[in-house]
């Protein structure tokens, strides 16, 4: 009755279908061969071989539970005259380490029954348990090969047997993965490169170069990103505009931290510490005249209250024409406009000793001479300081 129990249990789990080979295995049957060796006490003889079956189902990824058939024909007998067959049923255990790999070492577990065709005076029916370890390997995709040993305890009759086993097992049922849904993409509004939660600056302008931060590069470290640095490469400490410029308060040209001579008046030309070396008064005069009209005086008195306010500078007053009539008559024209504006500087109460005067002609022109702009451009007069 209880093999026709099992075998029912295995026909019925031998209809399910199998699925592609993907996932693990829901159910797995096989036969074994066994090998016992018996107890020294035990009223059964040496070793002795018989067969099994098995069918297992997968309750979770390492964890199989299952039954198993045992059939010994005729072991030998110490006792003279005497002849049975064993009969075992198991409900087993099974831990599988590692159920993905080709190669599945496991352990196994199992409470059954043992049932004695012919009970011999020390060998009765009884309840038996194992416990053992074993290894399956695939060989096709639905063929597995294996082996294992295992301990055999025999409570109604006290006995300790061993026993090893090959087998060949189908598996079939395989559970079809299913695909984990794709976590979405990282946010990334601004297309930095750096997903939003992780990004310190958004809203970067498409194209711009950024950090680790999402923040623009700042090569030179003075605040302005270098896509709106109109001057690259500030050295360190140095203040800068919002294009990353240095500071140049008086606009002379010169960047306030190079600057030596901070707060130059509009108008100077500087030389490169920012200290004023050329003045134009601006003073344009007709056309072979040497006087000054008065539209330019307030650049001749802005020019006075800088010489009073750095009495350390002294002034070459230069006059210049433009090309038109002969060069010796120029000269002399210069002259006299360099000395109208000189007269006006001592008139304005700047010491004599601290200025002189020259006529240069034609020389250095501003503009060229071939238009009537050009010409009046070059009729001029400019201080060259000194120290």
């Amino acid at each position: 009755m209880k093999k026709t129990i099992l075998i029912s249990a295995i026909a019925a789990l031998m209809m399910g279908s199998a699925a592609n080979a993907q996932g693990l295995n829901k159910y797995e049957v096989g036969l074994q061969g066994i090998l016992e060796n018996a107890d020294q006490d035990s009223a059964l003889k040496d070793n002795f071989g018989g067969f099994g079956a098995r069918a297992n189902y997968r309750l979770e990824d390492n964890w199989l539970v299952g039954l198993g058939y045992q059939r010994f024909n005729s072991p030998k007998s110490r006792v003279a005259g005497y002849d049975t067959d064993l009969d075992r049923y198991f409900l087993n255990a099974i831990y599988e380490v590692n159920p993905q790999n080709s190669f599945v070492p496991y352990a196994i577990a199992g409470v059954g029954y043992q049932d004695v065709h012919d009970e011999l005076p020390t060998f009765e029916k009884g309840a038996v348990a194992q416990l053992g370890v074993g290894f399956k390997k695939k060989l096709l995709e639905y063929l597995n090969v294996g082996v294992e040993a295992r301990y055999i305890r025999d409570f109604k009759n006290t006995n300790d047997d061993f026993a090893l086993g090959a087998f060949l097992s189908i598996p079939f049922g395989y559970e079809v993965a299913a695909a984990p849904a794709p976590k979405p993409a990282p946010k990334d509004s601004d297309g930095d490169g750096v997903v939003d939660n992780m990004d310190k600056c958004p809203g970067t302008p498409a194209g711009v170069q950024v950090d680790s931060n999402g923040c623009p590069l700042d090569s030179d470290h003075d605040g302005v990103a270098d896509y709106m640095d109109k001057c690259p490469g500030t050295p360190a400490g140095v203040q800068v505009d919002s294009k990353g410029c240095a500071l140049d308060s008086d606009h002379d040209g010169v960047a306030d931290y190079l600057d030596k001579c901070p707060g130059t008046p509009k108008g100077f030309q500087v030389d490169d510490k920012g200290c004023p070396v050329i003045y134009n008064f601006q003073v344009n005069f007709d056309f072979n005249s040497a006087k000054i009209k008065p539209e330019y005086m307030p650049k001749i008195e802005a020019f006075a209250e800088f010489l009073k306010k750095n009495p350390a500078y002294k002034a070459e007053i230069q006059g210049y024409t433009d090309n038109v009539g002969s060069a010796a008559y120029n000269l002399k024209l210069s002259e006299r406009r360099a000395k109208a504006v000189y007269e006006k500087l001592i008139e304005l109460g700047i010491d004599k000793e601290r200025l002189t005067y020259k006529g240069y002609g034609e020389a250095n022109p501003i503009a060229p001479n071939t238009t009537p702009e050009g010409r009046a451009k070059n009729r001029r007069v400019e201080a060259h300081l000194y120290y």
